[in-house]
């Protein structure tokens, strides 16, 4: 078995591969060779344990994932987690992976399918409201998605404000980082805006002038009462983007809007139909894309590392 760590899953694979490979797991939508069932929640007053299993036609995976927000005050990643891989055919287990960084990495990919698919092409500006870990990978990868001239974020935090500036100046240090001083700062300079909080109250001003046009990737909210979306987002499009069936369940982002009616439920639609048919995107400007995760993305992830490891002959081989 190979033990594989968020070093090893950061350099094994370029931006581009992870994106590609979440573009191929957001089409395993309806595909019978895949069980991904409904990630299991525990909730513990704010924090949340998530297990999440996805079996493939070749090898299966099994996610364990915490989520405790306070840990931000301790000076600890909020998100801590492992997932294992297993064979498909003998059931042996392949590799144990550092799950907390595999998910930041697929979470940002999968953000980065809907900069694909839903943003203009030559967009240079991006906003990132959260510039926690996701906020960065999320900003790593868009930068390679789009030809990025300049980031511009917000965080109330200013640890998370200095890290999110080290980060990308290790990453990505031709593109020009711009902190700014509101979430409202970070909206009027940018075209594509990314959400990666876990707030409760929505972190877009209900501004609909100044949403107008923008694309929106939302990856936070993840239970009912969490929201990053505000009411004029809904005002503006003609169809919510989403990557898991789960989210209308799972996100306050969707349940709100539908239940105050800002929405209907048929406007809500799986991403891969528009990757499929890209004629599905409808003609308002403004767009929203709101991802929850999936299991499947851990297993086409895991996939992804597992075989650069071995190609790069990377990871610390152990037996049990």
């Amino acid at each position: 078995m190979k033990i594989i760590s968020g070093e090893i899953i950061e350099s094994a694979a370029q931006p581009h591969h992870w994106i590609d490979a979440m573009e191929v797991a957001l089409q395993t939508f309806n595909d019978a060779d895949y069980k991904t069932p409904d990630r299991m929640h525990v909730h513990m007053d704010d924090n949340t344990l998530l297990v999440m299993p996805s079996v493939g036609p070749d090898l299966f995976s099994t996610k364990l994932v915490s989520i405790f927000p306070a840990n931000a005050d301790r000076e600890l990643p909020a998100i801590q987690g492992s997932l294992i891989l297993n064979d498909g055919a003998t059931g042996e287990t392949l590799a144990l992976f550092n799950g907390a960084k595999l998910t930041a990495m697929r979470t940002a990919a999968v953000a980065c399918v809907g900069i694909r698919h839903l943003s203009d092409p030559m967009a240079q500006y991006l906003g990132v409201i959260g510039a926690g870990v996701q906020g960065q990978h999320l900003a790593w990868m868009a930068s390679h998605e789009r030809d990025l001239e300049r980031v511009y974020f917000y965080d109330p935090s200013h640890q998370k404000v200095m890290e999110f500036m080290q980060f990308m100046h290790q990453h990505c240090p031709d593109v020009e980082v711009a902190p700014c001083e509101d979430e409202q700062q970070v909206i009027t300079n940018s075209e594509i805006v990314c959400t990666a909080t876990t707030s409760k109250l929505p972190v877009l001003p209900n501004l609909e002038d100044l949403l107008l046009g923008k694309t929106f990737v939302s990856v936070g909210s993840y239970k009912p009462e969490m929201r990053e979306i505000s009411e004029s987002v809904y005002r503006l499009i003609d169809t919510v983007w989403i990557d898991a069936e789960q989210a209308k369940l799972e996100s306050g982002d969707l349940i709100h809007p539908i239940e105050n009616e800002w929405i209907k439920p048929e406007q809500i639609k799986h991403i891969s139909t528009l990757i499929q048919q890209p004629n599905e995107l409808g003609f308002k400007e403004t767009r929203l894309f709101k991802s929850v995760g999936h299991g499947v993305f851990d297993l086409f992830a895991a996939k992804l590392i597992y075989q650069m490891a071995e190609e790069k002959g990377l990871g610390t081989d152990i037996a049990l």
